[in-house]
């Protein structure tokens, strides 16, 4: 497994992995809709956030849409995924299937926007461990260990977690360099919540969820690397959204696990 940084713009994307702060930013003027959809192959996980970009002086960093009519498509059956709060639709009786596409449909506002994602085979997460020698306040390297599969191209997502708050960096990998191997490599906490003033110490617990993803949600994730724009004050480009229609964001139907460790 090759490791390159994802401030190294515009890399090909099938190298190696990558950990980026997601903070887009976006003229006042510059108001888009927002779709965050994910579908996993554990119960109760089918959730799709659906708001607008917010202007910098909005304090409320979500800006939940009502009123949408969303809809998950598969083998012909139509699910409709209620609103259960502003702007956040879940329908927790939907679990996905490993190996079957799923369509997402989201009407809002006279505008409708669709995606397609196919669920990866799920990836046994082996194990996630660290050594005491690699971590200090500020940082702490990690290691994930799994088996990629021969015999097919796989994605990887790490989402990060310190004491049960998501952090704002992430972890992607692909197997261009290890197809059918064992990979053992490094992710690296750092302080990436909104919490700036805190450090780590022992006792914190650290947790990762494993994603299998397919290749259009792994690009929309690398390609958030773009987004942030360039240090000469050009407009930041959208990130490559696998949805249709305009919108930002993503849908993907990936499985999942989930594994936590404590610092010694």
């Amino acid at each position: 497994m090759k490791n390159i940084s994802c401030l190294l713009l515009f890399i090909p994307i099938l190298f190696g992995s990558c950990e980026k702060v997601i903070d887009l930013k976006y003229k006042d003027n510059e108001v888009k809709y927002v779709i965050e959809g994910t579908l996993t192959n554990e119960p109760g996980s089918c959730s799709i956030l659906l708001s607008k970009t917010r202007n910098f002086i909005d304090s409320n960093p979500f800006n939940g849409l009502s009123g949408g009519m969303v809809k998950i498509e598969n083998n012909g059956t139509v699910y409709t995924i209620p609103e259960t709060s502003p702007g956040v639709y879940k329908l927790p009786s939907l679990t996905g299937i490993p190996g079957q596409t799923y369509q997402l449909s989201v009407s809002i506002e006279g505008e409708t926007f669709t995606a397609t994602s196919t669920m990866p085979q799920p990836v046994p997460f082996e194990d996630f461990y660290m050594k005491p020698k690699d971590f200090d306040s500020l940082k702490v390297t990690t290691y994930v260990k799994y088996k990629d599969p021969a015999n097919q191209t796989n994605f990887y997502w790490f989402e990060l977690f310190v004491n049960g708050k998501r952090q704002r960096n992430f972890s992607l990998m692909n197997d261009q360099f290890t197809p059918g191997q064992e990979v053992n490599t490094p992710v690296i906490f750092e302080n990436k919540t909104d919490d700036l003033s805190r450090n780590f110490k022992k006792g914190d617990k650290l947790s990762l969820e494993m994603h299998s993803i397919d290749a259009s949600v792994y690009l929309y994730l690398f390609s958030l690397s773009g987004a942030e724009g360039s240090d000469n004050g050009a407009a930041p480009a959208n990130p490559k959204s696998n949805l249709t229609g305009g919108a930002l964001g993503f849908f993907s139907a990936q499985t999942t696990e989930k594994r936590t460790l404590v610092i010694p």
